[in-house]
């Protein structure tokens, strides 16, 4: 459809208008609309409803990105910590056995 109306010399649809006039003419009461909670009455209604979609949708990917980033930090303070609580470790040993007499290296 797209394509059409750029062959046709109109400016581009939006892709909310290119799914929303698909949707509409496959199923005027189509089960995506229904889940979505869009009302299928109009054209402009869909259109409304699926930027909506749009904007919840880049909303949604804004949060991901957050959280995955935080994901990142914690991973990288659990290595750092990790990498602390063995040579920690090892200090440890070194004095049980510096400490600890008839135990040989």
């Amino acid at each position: 459809m797209q394509a059409q109306a750029i062959a046709d010399g109109q400016a581009p649809l939006l892709s909310a208008e290119v799914v929303s006039k698909v949707l509409s003419q496959n199923n005027f009461n189509s089960t995506f609309l229904r889940n979505a909670s869009i009302s299928a009455h109009s054209s402009k209604s869909s259109s409304a409803g699926l930027v909506v979609l749009h904007e919840h949708l880049e909303e949604l990917k804004k949060k991901t990105e957050a959280i995955e980033e935080a994901l990142d930090r914690i991973a990288r303070q659990y290595d750092e910590l990790k990498k602390q609580q063995e040579e920690s470790h090892l200090i440890l040993q070194k004095i049980l056995h510096v400490t600890t007499p008839g135990i040989s290296s």
